[in-house]
């Protein structure tokens, strides 16, 4: 029966001998979950999450062919990985999907000689530049021997993929993969047989795509993910996407084609589209293409579907023959179920921040607005807790609403108090910054949960020590946040800056919440490059201030920006607002109408005119009323940047871990109890084949 809002999108799909039973799928993306290149009970929880109950009909999980590699992928290529792959093969289809591979080699991911050695060669087609994390090397023009070293991988790991159950393989020709390499005539420099002509550049795409279909004779669906346009200069267009792509279709070696864009690391602001990006980037190039496959299935994430409304019109205009996501179903598993239950507005929508990128470069995994995502084996549900306790939430941040959701839906009776009229904390004041708007859908999500869980929201309402008390709770989670440094604070100069307390320089919640307006020439200090300094100097620059962006680093952003893939967007917008620059640069002292600046190298001063300062420096833990509760509750938990200022993130997790605490016998009663126990040992990944105890 035809579902009444998506009629495309819940309908089977035929990609060879495999059926997938709906039109979404889990799109392939990095993860953490591998231990010894074998995939973990963690990443099938993950991955089966978005498929259970009717959800996504296709998981793809990225792979890579040799195990050399580490690249925190698992791989299928040794012979003992087969029995972990078949429990996750085996998981995917209880779940009632299909499970697929997304097989690649890429330069980012030479790996290492061993643990804690020296990095092994990148290989490539030719010889090319390129770095990782910000460190340049160059790549090894691979040999005849290793092209067929590596086309050798291919068969093997698709015989082993097919003797785990798997459904079907992607060749992974997007994103500057080895594939991909060899068709570009950006990369490829190559004069012998695999190098000049297209004929000789699709050469090796050719032999990988032969190599996995006999690999898994023929019983796996075979595609490839293909960019459709590298929009780099000596790079290839559609024409020669649509010519790779109606060739391969024709000569029958693919059972589908999944058409994407970008290149890593040059474009994969593309590949990770932020709030600052175009909306469905791709689809103007898949368009472009499509037609070029015949009657060959075509997949494609089109740059972000966040709204399932947008996939079912893909696939009723002909766009795609199937859509899929990986950022909105981390964000929400049940993407797909709420839609077909007609519940979608229990959904979160992601937020497009890309901590779940960012999150690696800190050794982290995780999603700012889902603290469950990568740990849905341990936090996939919600059982009720085995004793009911009366709970207070102090502060109505992403942090404090995260633990009032958690504690509400384990049974407890939770009160929230928010010192203002609006929910959101910090990441409210972001979302008053220009380009950062979208932040404000995931404030709206908390606040209808706790409406439909019952919390007793008390907003406008500072509670004090006294009052709390007087409630007679059983737990308290006090997530009151940090403000930026009175002094101007920070990592640079961790003192208070001479001239500080002077009325023209301000704190940037004086100008987000108390609509203070610093005009004329303005000086914007940053000592953390985040939202809140990039987006206030933006700000007041397009409102028509001469605003010079201060910051004691070489560029105008943190890592955390650069890692999420907002920072080329962040510094354009800046540009475009008229903001300018002094990078390596510190507050020496401010002055009535001036600000003296010195060269954090030499300590060479220069005098600045200023109408205005504003001080987006270091951040300090508002935690008085925690202190002052020590000791006076059974369980007291302070949570995110009131216990220690750090990324968003951390205080929507540790919004639910303590929540998750609270009514279990023996828990911690405080964040030091928890901090100096051990580890739960049920805490680590497992692989998939070895049983726990």
């Amino acid at each position: 029966m035809s579902h009444p809002k998506y009629p495309h999108l819940f309908t089977p799909l035929q990609l060879g001998p495999i059926t997938v039973p709906t039109r979404f799928y889990f799109a392939p993306h990095g993860s953490a979950l591998t231990v010894g290149s074998k995939p973990t009970d963690d990443l099938i929880a993950y991955s089966a999450a978005r498929v259970e109950g009717g959800g996504c009909g296709m998981v793809v999980i990225p792979v890579v062919t040799q195990e050399r590699a580490r690249t925190r992928q698992p791989s299928p290529y040794p012979p003992g990985n087969v029995a972990a792959f078949k429990a996750y093969a085996d998981a995917i289809h209880t779940a009632g999907g299909v499970a697929f591979a997304q097989c690649l080699y890429h330069w980012l991911g030479s790996g290492f000689w061993q643990v804690m050695g020296t990095p092994a060669p990148s290989l490539s087609p030719s010889v090319r530049q390129f770095s990782i994390m910000e460190r340049s090397a160059s790549t090894r023009a691979m040999g005849l021997d290793e092209i067929r070293m590596m086309v050798e991988s291919m068969r093997q790991s698709a015989r082993h993929l097919m003797e785990a159950g798997f459904d079907g393989i992607m060749l992974h020709a997007s994103h500057a993969t080895m594939i991909e390499q060899f068709l570009s005539p950006y990369f490829n420099e190559r004069t012998d047989q695999y190098g000049g002509s297209l004929d000789n550049r699709m050469r090796f795409l050719i032999e990988m795509l032969q190599a996995a279909r006999d690999g898994s004779e023929g019983k796996l669906a075979i595609g490839i993910r293909l960019n459709c346009d590298e929009q780099v200069p000596g790079g290839y267009g559609t024409d020669t996407a649509r010519e790779v792509v109606a060739r391969i279709c024709d000569s029958g070696l693919v059972d589908y084609v999944d058409l994407d864009c970008g290149l890593e690391p040059q474009q994969f602001h593309h590949g990770m589209p932020t709030n600052f990006s175009d909306r469905q980037f791709y689809r103007p190039f898949v368009e472009k293409v499509r037609s070029a496959a015949g009657k060959v299935p075509v997949l494609s994430v089109l740059g972000s579907i966040d709204d399932l409304a947008d996939a079912e019109a893909a696939i009723a205009a002909g766009v795609v023959d199937m859509a899929g996501a990986a950022r909105q179903l981390i964000a929400e598993p049940r993407f797909v179920q709420n839609a077909r239950n007609g519940t979608e507005h229990l959904g979160r929508t992601c937020i497009r921040c890309n901590w779940c990128t960012a999150a690696g470069s800190e050794g982290a995994q995780g999603c700012t607005i889902n603290p469950a995502a990568y740990r849905e084996r341990l936090w996939g549900q919600f059982d009720p807790a085995p004793e009911t306790k009366r709970v207070v939430v102090i502060g109505g941040g992403p942090g404090g609403m995260e633990a009032a959701r958690v504690a509400a839906l384990r049974g407890h009776s939770v009160m929230l108090f928010e010192a203002r009229e609006q929910l959101g904390g910090a990441l409210a004041l972001w979302a008053k910054l220009p380009g950062r708007e979208n932040y404000g859908t995931a404030i709206g999500w908390w606040a209808g949960e706790l409406d439909r869980l019952g919390v007793e929201v008390r907003r406008g309402c500072a509670a004090d020590a006294e009052a709390v008390l007087a409630l007679e709770p059983d737990a308290v989670l006090v997530a009151t946040g940090a403000t930026c440094s009175p002094g101007g604070r920070s990592i640079t100069a961790d003192a208070d800056m001479p001239g500080h307390d002077l009325p023209h320089v301000f704190r940037p919640e004086q100008v987000l919440l108390s609509g203070a307006t610093p005009k004329g020439r303005v000086i914007v200090v940053d000592g953390e490059g985040y939202h809140a300094s990039t987006g206030l100097a933006e700000m007041l620059a397009s409102a028509g201030s001469q605003v010079l962006y201060v910051t004691a680093g070489f560029t105008p952003i943190s890592q955390r920006v650069a890692d999420s893939f907002e920072g080329r967007h962040v510094i354009q917008r800046m540009k475009q607002a008229g903001v300018n620059f002094a990078p390596a640069t510190w507050v020496r002292r401010i002055e009535r109408d001036a600000v003296v600046l010195y060269d954090v190298h030499t300590g060479v001063e220069r005098r600045e005119p200023a109408d205005g300062v504003v001080l987006a420096t270091g951040r300090v833990p508002q935690d008085s009323l925690a202190r002052a509760l020590e000791g006076r509750v059974a369980q007291l938990f302070t949570i995110g940047d009131a216990l220690s200022a750090r990324m968003f993130a951390a205080a929507t997790f540790e919004g639910h871990r303590f929540a998750r605490l609270i009514g279990e016998p023996d828990a911690p009663a405080s964040f030091a109890e928890a901090f100096f126990a051990s580890d739960d040992p049920a805490t680590f990944p497992f692989p998939a084949d070895i049983p726990r105890r």
